[in-house]
């Protein structure tokens, strides 16, 4: 998830916690803070853009490794407020909690999060919500103003105890919306069934994405063979079969490169959701499962065509983001029949 969600989340399990004690104020931006200590893993250095695409949301969102680092940051936390003092299990409790809800918020999006790492080493996704979601993080971010404004136990306690009701509501409405969003796409995975199976198409594995800052919309990604199909389906569609788009994956491709390790740590990345490609005498592989088509954020350059193909270092290839596109999927929530080029 974006960075603004995550601080907003710890915010809020801050408050609720350690606010009865140090006020909400400060709660809430100690909570924000620590909350976003697991994204600092891009500071562990990569040997390959692949790598550092790949090994992203690893040691730092594991629980097991959130478990071994609370004793340590929350005895740090009771030294630096004399108030938590004699509060070390509601210090561990906190900051374990803003640790691992970040990371479960993260496997909730389509790129994964390794939960279990070292015991369990690949991502866990249950891809139900986009990577910024406004019903998400709105409830979180109103806690987090009032949390601002609220004085210390000793000078206010009306506004703190106020801003911990406020964390704790917006807790269970964005809980309650991630909820829904499992159930939002088990009903779309149902609509993309009926459509692939009304047209006779063969999947090998299906998937499926949020659409950008919804959870209406839903992309389905069926892969057979040497090619996938997108499927657009809409939580308020009627029982019409929504409408495929086929493409290519372009996997002759594979055949011709030199070695095939980078290609397969992609396939393995995206559990088998990848696509080759070409852009002069560049060869691309890319991840199918991030963007909308034709642009997929994580996009590699990883070959280059001559007498022979030569394997090169690999390079991530900066996409630009098509702000056109949220006008068809504002229509598309509503109307089956907005069709898109791809």
């Amino acid at each position: 998830m974006d960075q603004v969600t995550h601080f907003v989340l710890g915010s809020a399990i801050g408050t609720v916690t350690i606010g009865r004690k140090i006020g909400a104020r400060k709660a809430a931006l100690i909570g924000g803070v620590i909350a976003e200590l697991p994204d600092l893993d891009f500071l562990i250095p990569s040997a390959t853009q692949i790598d550092a695409f790949t090994d992203h949301r690893g040691l730092t969102h594991s629980v097991l490794i959130h478990a071994l680092a609370t004793p340590v940051f929350g005895e740090a936390l009771r030294f630096v407020d004399g108030r938590l003092r004699d509060q070390r299990w509601l210090c561990y409790g906190f900051v374990f909690a803003a640790f691992s809800t970040h990371a479960l918020l993260d496997g909730f999006t389509t790129y994964g999060t390794r939960l279990l790492w070292p015991v369990f080493t690949e991502p866990i996704s249950w891809s139900s919500i986009f990577i910024i979601d406004p019903l998400f993080t709105l409830p979180l971010l109103l806690a987090l103003l009032v949390s601002l404004f609220a004085r210390t136990p000793g000078h206010g306690e009306v506004l703190s105890v106020t801003a911990r009701r406020m964390a704790s509501l917006g807790l269970i409405l964005s809980t309650g919306y991630l909820g829904w969003t499992l159930a939002a796409r088990e009903f779309a995975e149902t609509k993309v069934l009926n459509a692939l199976a009304a047209s006779g198409a063969r999947h090998e594995r299906l998937t499926l994405t949020p659409m950008p800052f919804n959870s209406l919309l839903w992309r389905g990604l069926a892969v057979d063979g040497d090619g996938y199909i997108n499927v657009y389906v809409s939580i308020l569609d009627d029982d019409a079969p929504a409408a495929l788009y086929p493409h290519g994956r372009k996997l002759a491709l594979e055949a011709i490169l030199p070695e095939r390790a980078l290609v397969a740590q992609i396939a393995r990345f995206s559990h088998g959701f990848y696509a080759m490609g070409e852009a002069d005498d560049a060869i691309l592989v890319r991840d199918l499962r991030m963007g909308l088509e034709p642009v997929h954020p994580f996009t590699f350059l990883i070959a280059r065509r001559g007498s022979p193909v030569r394997m090169v270092t690999p390079v991530h290839l900066e996409s630009e983001i098509d702000w056109s596109q949220l006008d068809w999927i504002w229509r598309r929530i509503f109307d089956p029949t907005a069709v898109r080029e791809e």
